[in-house]
């Protein structure tokens, strides 16, 4: 299900297409990950911090693994950018994502996760035309592999590798004349991209730690784009002074290559088109990660961009974010 508008100017009607079924569909998402919260928990049930031994609180993505771990999450983010010159060809583009993942461990050494995200996105152009899309975006696949931990309960030191793909299920976006909306107005890139990574974390105490770095591959994709391959890392430290809550401080980066496209398309050449692509990008990210109940984690943040070396003229805006997960 996919919802575009194409708004030649400001004033102008804008033409919508299956708008109230995706946007029936974020609701229920919502909702369901908001129950979340409120999910009944007895003492009977086996706890997830009782079967790792570990009381860290710990985001969708970095817990620890035990066999047959099932988790389930809803990640809000909300982010935009402003590429180009201001009055000239400036581009405005402006995003909320919500990210539905699962986890599950067959094997107290094997991660398998897949994620599912939902994306309401809108670009404003210089001439004030908007181009607005809603739907789902690129799934991503993943399967993460403990190659070695200290210890087989309570581990202090975790070290994995990290194989995954993300797969072309966003639908291609039209305007009213059946033409493709512009790349930046996509909500996927049309390609199958694969990633690769690994991570180190290590426990002591009230204080944990991660250090981790991804690779991604784009392949080409609709209208002959290829965006630049990338490298993202985090390092980031917490602590929890109880079980209840827990203070997380990060640095996150991105460094890409320019990206490139095969051919032109709707007049514009590849210099023209790729000239704001690439370069290196490194956000602050501070968190409050909360425990309202067992097996229910929250976490509340934002990632600041400080470090901006992107090629062109690219104005990142800071991303916040709402995350709940929940062991079943």
């Amino acid at each position: 299900m996919a919802r575009c508008d194409n708004t030649p100017h400001a004033g102008l009607q804008a033409t919508t297409y299956g708008a109230r079924a995706v946007k029936n569909a974020l609701t229920v998402t919502i909702l369901l990950s908001s129950a979340l919260l409120l999910v009944p928990t007895s003492s009977a049930w086996a706890c997830a911090t009782c079967a790792c031994g570990d009381p860290t609180l710990m985001s969708m993505g970095t817990e620890q693994p035990f066999s047959g771990r099932l988790r389930v999450s809803s990640t809000v983010r909300g982010w935009g950018h402003t590429v180009g010159e201001e009055g000239v060809d400036a581009l405005r583009l402006r995003e909320a994502r919500m990210d539905l993942a699962v986890a599950y461990a067959p094997l107290p050494w094997l991660f398998l996760s897949a994620t599912l995200p939902l994306q309401a996105r809108e670009v404003r152009h210089v001439s004030l035309a908007r181009d607005r899309g809603w739907g789902i975006g690129d799934v991503e696949v993943a399967a993460k592999v403990f190659l070695f931990q200290d210890k087989a309960f309570s581990a202090d030191h975790l070290f994995s590798v990290l194989g995954g793909v993300k797969l072309p299920t966003a639908p291609v976006l039209r305007g009213p004349d059946g033409a493709q909306l512009a790349l930046d107005s996509q909500l996927g890139s049309g390609s199958v991209d694969p990633l690769a990574g690994l991570a180190y974390q290590h426990f002591r105490g009230s204080w944990s730690f991660l250090a981790s770095a991804t690779g991604f591959f784009p392949t080409r994709g609709i209208q002959g784009f290829r965006a630049g391959a990338s490298l993202r890392t985090t390092l980031a430290a917490q602590y929890q002074p109880s079980a209840r809550w827990a203070l997380r401080l990060g640095f996150d980066s991105r460094l890409e290559a320019p990206a490139d496209s095969k051919g032109e398309h709707q007049g514009h050449t590849d210099s023209e088109r790729h000239e704001h692509t690439g370069g290196f990008i490194g956000y602050a990210s501070p968190d409050v990660i909360f425990s309202p109940g067992m097996d229910v984690v929250v976490a509340a943040g934002v990632r600041v961009p400080f470090i901006n070396q992107l090629r062109g003229r690219v104005v990142p805006t800071p991303i916040a974010m709402l995350s709940v997960a929940y062991d079943l």
